[in-house]
């Protein structure tokens, strides 16, 4: 799982979206750890937490998921920003 990440974006993307599900797993594997086998009992702070992170990560992976479907990250090769409209002339000149 760790390793040099190079310059390619969607493998270095793919790299951090596979380290945020091996956290996922890790934090649902603690939450499922730390339940109380008495029915209907209370969660502890510390199963509550894991389960807050483990959303959270969930959270981040569809964010990145979603911004690549909408092609948020391009596939182009130039990243200059010249397609930006704040690189552009504006009524002013």
């Amino acid at each position: 799982m760790t390793g040099i990440i190079d310059n390619n974006s969607d493998e270095a993307r793919k790299q951090w979206c596979d380290l945020l599900h091996a956290g996922w797993m890790f934090h649902q594997q603690q939450t499922k750890e730390m339940q109380s086998p008495i029915i209907g009992a209370k969660p502890s702070e510390e199963q509550i937490f894991h389960m807050a992170v483990s959303v959270a990560i969930q959270d981040a992976i569809a964010l990145i998921q979603q911004m690549e479907a909408y092609g948020y990250f391009g596939d182009s090769e130039e990243e200059d920003g010249d397609d930006l409209p704040q690189h552009s002339r504006g009524p002013a000149g």
